[in-house]
């Protein structure tokens, strides 16, 4: 191959290419932006709106449904438009969610969360398929451990930050600076980040807008049916947890500062789980670390179950989770490369999101009502879906291989 046509592909795709570094800045600037939202929004809810925890799962079930829906179509916009356009417009939700703060009016509230809701699925849609298209397969492992290392660690310096300045900053004018810098962000992402989709149509015939006649081969594949039961399981209990931890920190310490520094803790061990995962990957396959990452969901589950009341615990057991959690997340895209084919990848990432928004929402309402009743019911419950998780992980694995077998015979 010639030198020129070699550089053009290194351009391209890679680890080093500009679509991927500009890719892990922007999501890393957008989560820093969201951060408070993540590790902020149930205090806000409970402490300055007034409500109980039920109200603030009726809300993350409102965006994630929105979310997920959004998702689909992002998905397929992303064939027809492009990830560059898709991806703009998911970034303007981290505006949206600073926005929430700006009032204790349920109702308008609500609204906020609605186009938050509404932006997402696009954004996690474009931004994996932006992914796995920039990096490549051989590379996927790592590739994806520093993109959602970006993310996470984006989270963690948000929320440590959320942490330092709360004593002298209120909820609103936390969330004025997370929209200021959320659009910024848009502004970095349209100046650099350049359009690699490979031919996105300019004409949207109405057959093509049919979703469900391009995701139904999709829904018939067993393989895509057990990443999906996968997601349903281990995710729902994600939901869960992402909507109890902080609450429950915040009821033992009485300090909203805390549940923040305890998200940049978590998301901090999380970076390291995520970058770990991504190299064990590459060098020694998905199998083992998907399933120690399940197995260890729920060895972190029943170790919540047991100190619901101890600060200690939830800090402990919490990280952990997190970073188990997200282990399992990095491996998603390189899963979705292997089960879909170039045509399908979009769709199946836009699948995918639907599932993680469905499970998120349905956990989040139950930990919600399970809270009321006993603070350790979540916990024992994500136990036992983390373990369908696992089951479902090791039948994908064994599948795959036996196909990757195949094609090498």
């Amino acid at each position: 191959m010639p030198p020129e046509l070699r550089s053009s592909d290194q351009q391209t795709t890679g680890l080093a290419s500009r679509a991927f570094v500009i890719l892990c800045v922007v999501s890393f600037f957008s989560n820093f932006a969201t951060a408070p939202f993540s590790a902020l929004f149930p205090v806000y809810i409970e402490a300055d709106v007034g409500k109980v925890p039920l109200y603030t799962a009726y809300l993350r079930t409102l965006m994630l449904a929105l979310g997920g829906i959004c998702a689909i179509v992002g998905g397929r916009l992303c064939d027809l438009l492009g990830l560059k356009f898709v991806l703009m417009v998911g970034l303007t939700g981290a505006a949206a969610c600073g926005l929430a703060f700006q009032s204790t009016n349920f109702w308008i509230i609500s609204c906020f969360v609605m186009l938050a809701g509404i932006a997402s699925g696009p954004m996690s849609a474009a931004s994996q398929s932006y992914l796995i298209s920039s990096v490549g397969r051989t590379r996927l492992g790592i590739g994806g451990g520093v993109f959602f290392l970006s993310h996470s660690l984006g989270g963690s310096l948000g929320s440590f930050f959320t942490g330092m300045i709360k004593p002298t900053w209120n909820f609103q004018q936390i969330g004025i600076a997370m929209a200021l810098t959320a659009m910024i962000v848009v502004g970095i992402a349209i100046a650099l980040l350049p359009d690699i989709s490979k031919s996105p149509t300019t004409r949207l015939d109405r057959k093509e807008l049919l979703f469900w006649r391009t995701y139904l081969p999709l829904l018939q594949k067993v393989e895509v049916q057990l990443l999906i039961t996968m997601r349903l399981c281990i995710t729902g209990f994600w939901g869960m947890a992402t909507l109890l931890l902080p609450l429950l920190i915040y009821r033992v310490s009485g300090d909203a500062a805390t549940a923040a520094f305890y998200g940049s803790l978590s998301l901090a061990i999380a970076a390291g789980c995520q970058i770990t995962t991504g190299w064990i990957r590459d060098r020694f396959g998905k199998s083992i670390p998907l399933l120690v990452s399940a197995l260890g969901i729920a060895v972190c589950a029943a170790g919540l179950g047991l100190s619901p009341d101890s600060l200690l615990g939830l800090f402990t057991f919490g990280t952990g989770l997190t970073g188990t959690a997200w282990a399992v997340s990095v491996l998603v895209p390189s899963l979705i490369d292997e089960i879909a084919s170039s045509e399908e990848k979009n769709r199946l990432v836009g699948l995918g999101h639907l599932a993680w928004s469905t499970s998120m929402a349905i956990g989040g309402i139950a930990g919600g009502v399970l809270v009321e009743i006993n603070s350790s019911l979540p916990f024992f419950l994500g136990v036992f879906l983390a373990l369908g998780g696992a089951a479902c992980l090791l039948a994908l694995c064994r599948r795959l291989d036996r196909q990757t077998q195949g094609k090498n015979a």
